[in-house]
């Protein structure tokens, strides 16, 4: 197994469940031990391919998926997910298909909103 093959499960797991893919899900799905999968976390964190909560194996961000809510979100068929930024929410569309994005207005508005259709 490569870090690849653990960035890949990343990416997976955000896409296909609700929540923050973890060392131990991680670990799960490629059958793989825990420590394996931890040490990947730290050198994908060190390539910049995925961003770790200070001192912790807690993801952060995998572009363009947020680890925690952010006020984005992008949701398709009755799923949604936390994005980093309105361009994040929009890339998480283009992987999971047509839907919508949500964004705090930052002048205070009520949330802005951007329908995707058709790709």
């Amino acid at each position: 197994m490569t870090d690849d093959h653990v960035r890949s499960e990343i990416y997976r797991q955000f896409r296909d469940h609700r929540g923050t893919p973890t060392v131990e899900s991680c670990a799960a799905g490629l059958g793989l031990a825990s420590e394996v999968v931890k040490a990947a976390f730290g050198r994908l964190a060190d390539s910049h391919a995925i961003v770790l909560k200070p001192g912790t194996t807690q993801i952060w961000m995998a572009h363009p998926f947020a680890g925690e809510p952010t006020g984005f979100t992008a949701k398709s068929n009755e799923r949604s997910w936390d994005a980093n930024c309105g361009w994040d929410g929009l890339a998480i569309l283009a992987l999971v298909g047509d839907g919508v994005v949500t964004a705090p207005n930052p002048s205070g508005g009520s949330e802005l909103e951007w329908t995707v259709t058709s790709g």
